[in-house]
């Protein structure tokens, strides 16, 4: 066990040492994290606001009068333009609305996603939805028709999502997202240079010729490995977790500007769990980065070359990444237990489970028992290819 730990120390002092490598991998994530994932959703909304609150142009081509005074109450500004379409894309305006033979046809540029214009044209759109219930009664109630008898009953949408899910919002999906992107990120420099930079470097040969068994030459690259990204995944948590307390605390105002209702996911997002909820979390990130680690190690010991490690190392993040986007539609599933039981997917449902707070022990229990299985494969594999001369002594 000493010789273990002594490998896995000469593997993290030549990570001190590079210390734009240190500071990249733990300091960075915690300072730029909230940054990141808070700044944009707190710049639209300011800006959401101020469409919201200041007056823009909108172009009209025969409109009634009593529309363009809905208009002007919705803090729009009518101007009559030759040709609507044209004026919206060069903006001289940013909608324009059109009347003709009963119907109303809205521009705006709507293409490149939420936009101004997107913003303005909703803005048109409600003053014709007020407009519209206003004409509507009025006509009822010239034929001596009470307009209420078009509304008989009051509908109220509640959200029955456990307050834990709720109480999450963005981390529901950004949880899982980062701590597998993380736990790649932070052993990837370790554990190439720990391989395939060993090899270029020659050292590799004199260490596999020093009286330390193989076993445990592999355990201190791979320990070496395992605390690297689990430091840069726990920086990375904290930097997550720190921004969404600042943005929920200081940003509040912002925030809900940008919320569609009450019972709308907090964008802030917050972990609600109780001591096992996080320890649960804890045990799935360690197990799933002793997978990951593994894996790392056998793609870098088998690279000929630092740049060719890399290479290999790109298409495990991308297969990583790919249970994410299972992720998103994950709710139009009937999740089944074996689910938790495939590779990868196992421990992005896992985790997204836990933050929800709909986790159940079966499927707990399939997580880690399979991905400690895998670990243990990949572990297996990584020690075969130690002991293949040419597989170690290829360069």
């Amino acid at each position: 066990m000493n010789e273990v730990l002594i490998i896995a120390r000469k593997e993290l002092l030549s990570v001190v040492r590079e210390r734009r490598l240190l500071f990249t991998t733990l300091v960075l994530p915690i300072l730029v994290m909230p940054l990141l994932l808070f700044g944009p959703v707190l710049l639209f909304g300011s800006l959401a606001q101020r469409t919201q609150e200041s007056v823009q142009r909108v172009g009209v081509v025969g409109v009634p009068a009593g529309l363009l005074a809905q208009l002007r109450q919705a803090k729009v500004e009518p101007v009559e333009v030759a040709n609507p379409q044209e004026a919206v894309r060069g903006r001289e305006v940013e909608a324009a609305l059109v009347y003709e033979n009963g119907r109303y046809t809205l521009y705006g540029r709507l293409s490149g996603g939420t936009t101004q214009s997107a913003l303005v044209v909703e803005k048109v759109q409600g003053a014709l939805r007020a407009y519209k219930d206003r004409v509507v009664a009025e006509r009822l109630r010239a034929k001596g028709i009470e307009p209420e008898l078009l509304e008989p009953f009051q509908v109220e949408t509640v959200d029955a999502s456990r307050e834990q899910e709720r109480a999450a919002g963005l981390f529901a999906f950004l949880v899982p997202y980062f701590l597998v992107l993380f736990i790649q990120m932070g052993g990837m420099p370790v554990a190439v240079d720990a391989t395939a930079g060993e090899k270029e470097k020659g050292t590799l040969e004199a260490l596999l010729a020093a009286p330390v068994p193989l076993m445990q030459v592999l355990l201190g690259k791979g320990l070496a490995v395992f605390v690297m990204s689990l430091l840069s995944t726990l920086a990375a948590m904290a930097g997550l977790l720190l921004g969404g307390g600042i943005v929920r605390n200081h940003f509040s105002a912002q925030l809900q500007a940008l919320q569609r209702g009450e019972d709308a996911p907090r964008l802030g997002g917050a972990l609600a769990l109780d001591p096992l909820g996080y320890l649960s979390i804890l045990v799935t990130a360690v197990l799933f980065a002793l997978l990951v680690v593994a894996l790392m190690i056998s793609l870098g010991l088998y690279a000929r070359s630092y740049k060719e490690a890399q290479g290999y190392m790109s298409p495990l993040m991308l297969v990583m990444l790919v249970p994410i986007l299972f992720l998103q539609f994950s709710d139009f599933l009937r999740l089944q237990d074996w689910y938790f039981a495939l590779p990868f997917v196992n421990v992005v449902l896992a985790l997204d489970a836990l933050v929800k707070g709909t986790a159940t022990a079966i499927q707990l229990g399939l997580t880690w028992l399979s991905t400690l299985a895998y670990a243990g494969l990949a572990l297996y594999l990584a020690y075969l290819s130690f002991q293949r001369e040419d597989v170690v002594f290829r360069n």
